[in-house]
This record gives structure tokens, sequence and C-alpha cells, in this order.
């Protein structure tokens, strides 16, 4: 009996604490593929495919370029999303005029502490396809061209002003 009493409190705790749930790795592949991985302007010193350790539960946003002679170099972010959870009493009612009904599918370390952290590197798997230095440019690339062209047409303008 005495070691039912003192195993009863240990199995009531055992599924609660703060859950750790991260997504530390994302896959980074291009087309084609051998390109080098600069992360933060720094080279990680692989090519593609490769999965790269750079998510967790608190990690910051990422740059990521892929490079590859004869192909333009391609810039994409990875953003860290962490998300902290609880489980609280009263999402087992649904309707405001109904009683606050005990959730079922909690476990009794739920209600000691019910606290978790999810966190992921977004996306999880990053797919580049790289395009040719002599091809002609195209979207957000043909956009950032023209607004870089328009900004330094305005640039000697500005300064005369004064």
């Amino acid at each position: 009996m005495r070691s039912v009493t003192l195993l009863l409190p240990l199995l009531a705790c055992t599924p609660a604490c703060t859950w750790w749930k991260s997504a530390e790795h994302v896959l980074v592949t291009s087309d084609p593929a051998g390109a080098r991985i600069l992360v933060d302007g720094t080279d990680s010193g692989h090519t593609t495919p490769f999965r790269l350790r750079i998510g967790g539960n608190f990690g910051g946003n990422h740059e990521v370029v892929l490079q590859k002679k004869g192909y333009r170099p391609a810039a994409r972010w990875l953003v860290q999303h962490t998300e902290g959870y609880t489980s609280r009493f009263g999402d087992a009612a649904f309707e405001l005029g109904m009683p606050a009904l005990p959730p079922f599918f909690w476990t009794p370390g739920d209600l000691l502490f019910p606290f978790g952290v999810r966190g992921a590197a977004l996306p999880g798997e990053l797919h580049v396809v790289l395009e040719k230095e002599d091809a002609p440019k195209l979207g957000f690339d043909l956009l950032a061209e023209r607004a870089a062209a328009a900004k330094a047409a305005t640039s000697p303008n500005t300064a005369d002003a004064r």
C-alpha cells in the first residue's frame, strides 16, 4: 500500500512539464544541385542538397543565399516561428451558457503544469531553382533591379537640390 502511495504522485507528474518540441533541421535543395549554401552571409561549407541544423525554439530569422558558378545568387528567408501554448480549464466549454467541464483529454500532469513550447524555422524544406546569369530577370528580381535603377537615377538630383 505504501509503494502505491509513493508511486501515484510520481505517475501523476510524469506527463507533466513544459513540453519542448522543435523542428531544428531545414532541407535545402536547388536545381541544379551543388550550390554553395551561405547562412546570414557566412559560408556554411555545404552544398545542396543538405539538411541544415538551423531552427529550434529560440532561434532567429536567417537569410539563406545559394551560389553556383554560372548562375545568379538566390536569397531566401527562413523565418523562426515559436509559440507557447497552455491547457486551460475553460477550453472544455464550447458555449457561454454551458458550465465549464473538465477536459477529458487532459492527463493528471496537465492539471499540474499545462505548458508547452513549439518552435520551427519555416519553411521546413527550401527548394530554389537557380537562374542562369544570362537569363532574363523576371518577377521580384526584375522589380528589384528597376527600383535600384530608379533610386540611382534620383540620388544625384536630391544631392543637387540641397
